[in-house]
Parts: C-alpha cells; sequence; structure tokens
C-alpha cells in the first residue's frame, strides 16, 4: 500500500469508529423524542421537572440511590412533576402514568424486575411509589405506610427534598430483603466483564501505537498514519466507555411493572 492510500484507509477507519461513536452518544436522545408525551429522563437517579428540589436536595438523593446501585445493583429514580395532566398521555390518575412512565423508561434490571421510581405530582397533590414486576404484591402495604407515615407529613408542609429523601430511604429499607445474593453475584459479573473489555480495547490501542511507531521508523510512513489513526480512535472509544460506566450506563436497564406499589394525597 502506498502512502496515499495508507493514509485514506487511516482517515475512513477513523471516521466510521467516529461515526459509531457519535452514534451511541445520540442514540438514546433520539430514541428519548419518539418515546411521546412522557417527559424525558435527564438523569439516571434524580428528575425535577416541577424545580421544588435544592441542590443540596438532589445531591443528596442521588448519592443515595448511587449507593443503592453500587452496593445492591438496583436502578432507583424521583421525579417530581407540575401534573399528570400537562404531558398529554391520557393518564387520569398518578398510578397509570407512573406505571406507563416507569415501563416507557424501563427503570430496573430487565430480567429482575427490580426497580424503582418515587413520583411526586405537586399541582396534583399525589405521590406514588412503583416498584417493578419482580417485587410482586407483597411490598405494596410496606411502601403505604412509607408514604403515609414518611412522606406526605412533610409534603404538607411542603418538604419535598426531606420527603423523597426520607422516603427513599424507607423505601430501600422495606425492598432490601428482595435484592440480596442474585443481585450481587449478577452486579459482580457485569464489573468483571467491563473490566475484560477495557483490557482488551487497552491491549489493542497499545499494540496500535506502538506498531505505528516502527512503521515511522522503518519508513512506511502510510502505514505508521493508518496505525495512530486507529490508536487514536480506540482512546476515543475508551473514554467513552469509561464515562458510560462512571454514569452507571447511559440510560436504565430495561425493566418493567405491573402496577405493584402504593400512593397517596396531602
Amino acid at each position: 500500500m502506498n502512502p496515499v492510500a495508507a493514509r485514506r484507509a487511516g482517515t475512513i477507519c477513523l471516521a466510521v469508529l467516529l461515526g459509531g461513536w457519535l452514534g451511541a452518544v445520540l442514540a438514546p436522545a433520539a430514541l428519548a423524542q419518539a418515546r411521546g408525551g412522557y417527559p424525558e429522563p435527564g438523569d439516571l437517579y434524580v428528575n425535577d421537572y416541577a424545580g421544588v428540589l435544592k441542590q443540596q436536595e438532589v445531591a443528596a438523593i442521588r448519592k443515595m440511590f448511587q449507593e443503592l446501585k453500587s452496593t445492591k445493583g438496583v436502578e432507583a429514580v424521583a421525579v417530581t412533576i407540575n401534573s399528570i395532566s400537562g404531558y398529554g398521555t391520557g393518564d387520569v390518575a398518578i398510578e397509570s402514568f407512573a406505571t406507563n412512565l416507569f415501563n416507557t423508561w424501563g427503570i430496573g434490571h430487565k430480567e429482575r424486575n427490580d426497580g424503582i421510581l418515587i413520583l411526586v405530582a405537586i399541582q396534583d397533590r399525589k405521590v406514588r411509589i412503583e416498584l417493578g414486576k419482580g417485587y410482586g404484591r407483597a411490598y405494596d402495604s410496606a411502601m403505604k405506610r412509607v408514604i403515609d407515615d414518611i412522606m406526605v407529613p412533610r409534603f404538607k408542609k411542603g418538604d419535598y427534598g426531606r420527603g423523597i429523601l426520607e422516603g427513599g430511604r424507607g423505601v430501600i429499607d422495606g425492598t432490601s430483603r428482595s435484592v440480596a445474593g442474585a443481585v450481587q453475584e449478577d452486579l459482580a459479573r457485569k464489573q468483571r466483564q467491563n473490566t475484560m473489555w477495557l483490557l482488551g480495547i487497552l491491549a489493542v490501542l497499545v499494540a496500535c501505537f506502538f506498531a505505528g511507531i516502527s512503521c515511522m521508523r522503518s519508513g512506511k510512513k502510510g502505514w505508521g498514519y493508518a496505525f495512530f489513526a486507529a490508536a487514536g480512535a480506540l482512546l476515543l472509544f475508551l473514554l467513552f466507555l469509561m464515562s458510560r460506566m462512571a454514569r452507571g450506563g447511559g440510560g436504565f436497564g430495561g425493566g418493567s411493572s405491573g402496577g405493584g406499589g402504593a400512593s397517596g394525597g396531602w
């Protein structure tokens, strides 16, 4: 391969890999546009669409749910909205809105269905704790107590941040028995797989880099440019994967709910 052709091949390789990387980044946003009237998830842990939470409250709730995911592998998200009527979904009750929002986002592991959604509709004065199908209906009464004893008294005072934070702790305590051994084993397996992927990509990246240096020193500059382009693309892809892992993935796990949980008002 002559130097000009090699440089063109390297450029094409880089363009293809960059295109794939951009596609992986932009695809979730395009999917979100197709989700209809339900709000789009801007965060994996806290989505304050009603704008009623202070910055430190958002940070505390996010930290609580991040720890739940990192230690138990369970996805939980808190959502505040002004009213369910503001989205044009056709839902007339917070129960159906919460179930449909849960399933639209795909909260929780798609096989265990262990996701948790705390939805607070400020103007409707309603709150819903929606649980994934994996919990069954055995936890409904416990969730009702969390709402009535912990959340509603604080919501009546307008203390939404504390109500969601302490209510979230109550939900975690009330469902902790269902997220033990199998969840821990699955989380450990996923972490091992992620590590193997990162190490494999890093090894190929280093090999491409040194191959590029070798080609440049031997006068095969065309191949050198091609190897450097491949190494650069792999580096971008590696950084992208690491950022996704740091955020806990680019989205929810694909779980679903059958309407389990509890509701309340104030």
